[in-house]
């Protein structure tokens, strides 16, 4: 695996990637032997604007964002912008954003999180069945995905949705403000279900004949996420600082481009993203789907390769929940020293937290179960526990989702051979030999790893033909680290494992019952 000796005709090259997340965007620029030469980060927020719905302004978290990243990555790596040959942009997936011929949001982006179109989904549900509905869109029918979003809007703001010119995610927005193109990678193209065939790889005419959507609406052209979908326009070389004419990739969903980052290319290696959400992506070489929708299916952004994940929505988000509520801190403190602190804590409580299960659902769930009902339990108290054995129960217990998520995946014949751990919560060696035992498959930490930026960069050397092949990135990847599994703490976990199972299916109608007193 070399990087191609490809000569460029001006200094550099250099290439840039950009992601912009649920709270945050970042951004990286590189040379082709993967030296980071600058990086930006910058804050922004969701608008939740009542349960289950979330909102952003894409001018102001995406295109803003993105501008002053460009300029701060120019300023601090001190090159020229015309030494700069290709863009890849990531983004948090799905988001709905309705734009008119002009590329103006005219309404707030729903983001992935937003819960709001559960009747869409129940409808068409009861309406085709939902393992029609598996079987063209190789995924379940939940709210997650845009396509319910979209018949939401359609529901609900019919002015909006007559003036919606096209609907675009997030990345997608900022490469029309870039390029005047609307396009839409594979992997994202997938969860716009219930819209997009995977049999077909196309939009689906069924669907949108059953649901009167006209499929004008979604972008015309469906690429890999590597493919140079355009150039950079003069309008936005004055509003960014960008040389007019540099290329721009398609680009895709940031939770699959931060784990290919780690080096997830080849079938068998899987990755787990310690973020807000905890995402399991598992590689096959071919399509397959799971048949009852447990499992999202997506293609990935390696060409010829298909993915397995699990996405479950609160992981991070229970850590951020404990601390902001439980932890006293200052504005002075250091986050990452606190969490230090509470992973000692943690590793003094033995495995299982001496008895106590926490059933991780604080906002709902969505694989394997797409219960928006589902409720978080902390079971097993008692007068002898205190806080460390609640965070640690904290720990444990996406763990037990992803096991959850393997054995599901094993019954279909798919096995993970190892974890990349990628995203923030990765570097707590804590938290992954917790996983690790919990799942009794081998953890691979990549204590360079620096996400779905420097993939997006990557994604972009592979477009404009400096990167030889995908599985280049591997030459990046920089010292590991490898977390086994300890197999008496594997056993152990396996018994409360069964019981974490069995605590969901007999609290689930109590979730459903308290769901409906608010």
């Amino acid at each position: 695996m070399t990087i191609n000796s490809l000569k460029p005709k001006i200094k550099g090259p250099y290439l840039i990637g950009i992601d912009i997340g649920t709270f945050s965007s970042k951004g990286v620029i590189i040379n082709i032997n993967g030296d980071i030469l600058a990086e930006q980060y910058v804050d922004h927020g969701v608008n939740i604007i009542r349960p289950g719905w979330a909102e952003q302004d894409p001018e102001k978290c995406y295109w803003k964002d993105f501008k002053f990243i460009i300029k701060s990555l120019i300023k601090k790596s001190k090159i020229e912008p015309g030494e700069i040959v290709g863009i890849g942009i990531s983004s948090l997936s799905p988001v709905l954003i309705p734009v008119n011929r002009k590329g103006v949001a005219i309404r707030p982006a729903i983001i992935y999180m937003d819960r709001r179109a559960l009747n869409e989904s129940l409808v068409l549900k009861e309406k085709i069945g939902e393992e029609n509905i598996v079987k063209i869109t190789g995924n379940a029918a939940d709210p997650y995905f845009a396509g319910y979003k979209l018949l939401w809007l359609m529901h609900n703001e019919p002015k909006t949705y007559e003036q919606a010119w096209k609907i675009l995610n997030a990345d997608k927005y900022l490469i029309f403000k870039l390029t005047g193109r609307t396009v839409i990678d594979n992997a994202t193209a997938v969860l716009y279900a219930p819209f997009y065939d995977v049999n077909q790889g196309k939009w689906s005419s069924e669907i949108a004949d059953l649901t009167n959507v006209n499929l004008d609406i979604f972008p015309g052209e469906i690429v890999d996420s590597s493919v140079v979908v355009g150039e950079v326009s003069r309008n936005a070389s004055r509003d960014t600082g960008l040389f007019a004419g540099t290329k721009i990739i398609a680009g895709g969903p940031d939770a699959i481009i931060s784990s290919f980052s780690a080096g997830m290319v080849d079938e068998g290696e899987s990755a787990f993203m310690y973020g807000t959400t905890g995402c399991w992506f598992l590689v096959n070489d071919k399509p397959i789907i799971e048949p009852h929708g447990r499992l999202v299916f997506c293609p990935h952004v390696v060409p010829r390769k298909y993915l397995l994940c699990g996405i479950m929505i609160s992981t991070g988000a229970l850590v951020r929940w404990f601390v902001d509520n439980f932890v006293k801190t200052s504005r002075m403190d250091n986050k990452s020293k606190i969490l230090e602190k509470l992973d000692r804590e943690a590793d003094s409580i033995n495995p299982g937290s001496d008895g106590l299960i926490v059933l991780p659902f604080f906002m709902g769930e969505r694989t394997p179960i797409w219960d928006v009902n589902a409720k978080g339990i902390i079971f097993g108290l008692t007068l002898k526990h205190g806080w460390k054995h609640v965070y640690r129960a904290i720990l444990e217990a996406p763990g037990y989702g992803l096991r959850n998520h393997i054995e599901i995946a094993r019954s279909m014949g798919c096995e993970a051979r190892a974890i990349f751990a990628v995203d923030g919560g990765a570097k707590s060696r804590t938290w992954r030999q917790i996983i690790t035992d919990i799942t009794g498959i081998p953890q691979i930490y990549s204590k360079r790893h620096l996400g779905a930026p420097f993939g997006d960069a990557f994604l972009a050397g592979i477009g404009v033909k400096i990167f030889k092949s995908y599985e280049c990135i591997k030459n990046f990847l920089g010292e590991t680290e490898t977390t086994s599994p300890n197999p008496s703490n594997y056993d152990l976990y396996g018994k409360y494992y069964r019981l974490y199972l069995e605590l969901y299916e007999k609290t689930r109608e109590t979730m459903r019952a308290i769901s409906g007193t608010k």
